[in-house]
């Protein structure tokens, strides 16, 4: 789905993000709070805040209050954490990795990373909105 951020770039967010139907997709002209997941030079990948945008499985809460806040605390901005690769996605240059805590999509450069093979990411933000640990390939 396209959304106008008022740039240059285009902004979209991901249809597996948002309501399996497409008749529950947001009418053109709704407007919303969106996290930035991804910037590049002909885009901006965008993660929607509003629970009403997205589909049922990005709207359930992974962790408790106390569960997410024992993960930030063992993971804080800066610190690095090992991961399992399980997908490499050439047509947007991202990993698909795993690790203790969960999971997440990182982006690469170069020649990937093979599945199975483990990797160190360094943890760049942590997203109390989505909680979720936002991770750069090292």
């Amino acid at each position: 789905m396209q959304v106008d951020i008022g740039g240059p770039v285009p902004g979209w967010v991901d249809c597996l993000h948002l309501p399996g139907e497409a008749a529950d997709w947001p009418p053109i002209g709704r407007s919303g709070i969106f996290e930035v997941v991804q910037h590049r030079e002909s885009e901006v990948r965008l993660f929607p805040l509003d629970a009403g945008m997205r589909g049922l499985l990005t709207r359930q809460k992974r962790w408790t209050g106390p569960e997410w806040a024992a993960i930030t605390e063992a993971h804080p901005v800066g610190s690095v954490i090992e991961a399992t690769v399980e997908r490499v996605f050439p047509s947007n240059r991202e990993l698909s990795v795993r690790f203790e805590h969960g999971w997440a999509a990182v982006e690469y450069d170069g020649v990937p990373p093979q599945p199975g093979s483990t990797v160190s990411l360094t943890v760049e933000r942590q997203s109390e909105w989505t909680q979720s640990l936002i991770l750069s390939l090292d």
